[in-house]
């Protein structure tokens, strides 16, 4: 039987009888934050389209492209009405053209967003409020961590207005001497874990997600540090991307000079540079696989590459043989990088 008092408060809240009839407790709560994120969602797409000057079937194509399916949201409001109204309301084309493939990126990068928020609440904050609170306080609990997720999208401009200015400029760096706009030059990494798979076989869930979290930290804080960026994490894997080898170096070494994590797991990393081709906030060609394989080669602690003298002063390179690698016609000669000073690389014989 559902508890009286939080029925009557949530009902206070702004909840119809509809919504609350034959829910219980644990959908009850999760029905706190639901009024956070669907309030002022009180329109159809027929009706904000319609306002907006826009045809229905080109909105559902936005929203489609968006990732979202329009017969499972909330609902739409004044700022679905604002986004339709400055895509049609552009008269240059440049929506036109491009803005299904930068629809295409927001919806993904939007949603890992949203799920990384509701993941970080189910498993960091709800049990500690489980243990704590009453049905009322859990509930306002939950639309309180609702809220703040709302008010947390709409700083995102501010973000990306940051992230715009710095993608500019890398591109300028990295196009400056590329005839062809669908590729830059760059300097590509790639980090694992060695043992990552061993340890999911006997890690607690809990275990495992404090180890990726602490990597995926230290790497992005690290590229930060150095002018780099990681282009993506892939489970127990990321990748970097600089204008310059030596960035990308300093990155790779600092990341496997000691993982401060779980000592059951340990980074390596490998290292490649060239033309890449990009698109989308991606990169693609022989460079970046050629820097997944020699990832793929290397020992625990060592980062190895194909290039020998284009890292700089701080950098060394100690000849590591030649490896046969997966996609690459002729043996590969390889290097093992180590920062000038440090102890010696560990390499493979060969």
């Amino acid at each position: 039987m559902p508890d009286s008092r939080l029925l009557a408060h949530l009902v206070a809240l702004g909840a119809s009888e509809e919504e609350v009839a034959g829910l219980e407790d644990g959908s009850l709560i999760g029905l706190a934050g639901d009024l956070q994120l669907s309030a002022d969602l009180d329109r159809t797409l027929e009706e904000v389209a319609a306002e907006a000057g826009f045809d229905l079937d080109r909105a559902r194509s936005v929203y489609t492209m968006l990732g979202l399916p329009v017969e499972g949201l909330a609902g739409f409001g004044d700022n679905d009405l604002a986004m339709l109204s400055f895509i049609s309301g552009d008269t240059s084309g440049v929506i036109a053209e491009v803005g299904p493939q930068l629809l295409r990126v927001a919806g993904t990068s939007m949603a890992r967003l949203a799920e990384a928020a509701v993941a970080a609440y189910v498993q960091d904050i709800e049990p500690r409020d489980a243990a704590a609170g009453d049905l009322i306080e859990l509930a306002d609990r939950n639309a309180l961590a609702s809220a703040l997720a709302v008010g947390l999208g709409r700083q995102l401009a501010t973000i990306f207005q940051h992230h715009m200015w710095t993608a500019v400029r890398r591109q300028r760096n990295a196009q400056a001497d590329v005839t062809s706009p669908e590729m830059v030059r760059a300097a590509i990494g790639f980090i694992d874990l060695v043992g990552f798979t061993s340890l999911s076989n006997v890690a607690s869930p809990a275990e495992l997600i404090a180890t990726i979290e602490h990597f995926e930290q230290r790497a992005f804080e690290t590229a930060a540090h150095h002018g780099g960026r990681i282009v993506k994490s892939i489970g127990d894997e990321v990748m970097i991307i600089a204008t310059r080898p030596n960035v990308v170096a300093a990155i790779a070494l600092d990341l496997v000079s000691g993982s401060g994590g779980d000592p059951s797991v340990a980074p390596r990393g490998g290292i490649s540079a060239g033309q890449v081709l990009f698109r989308l906030g991606d990169y693609y060609g022989p460079v970046v696989n050629l820097a997944a394989r020699l990832a793929a080669e290397a020992v625990p602690g060592e980062v190895l590459s194909d290039q020998a003298a284009a890292f700089g002063p701080g950098v060394t390179a100690s000849a590591a043989g030649r490896r046969v690698l997966k996609g690459f016609e002729d043996p590969v000669p390889v290097w093992t990088i180590e920062t000038a000073g440090g102890p010696p690389g560990r390499r493979h014989s060969g």
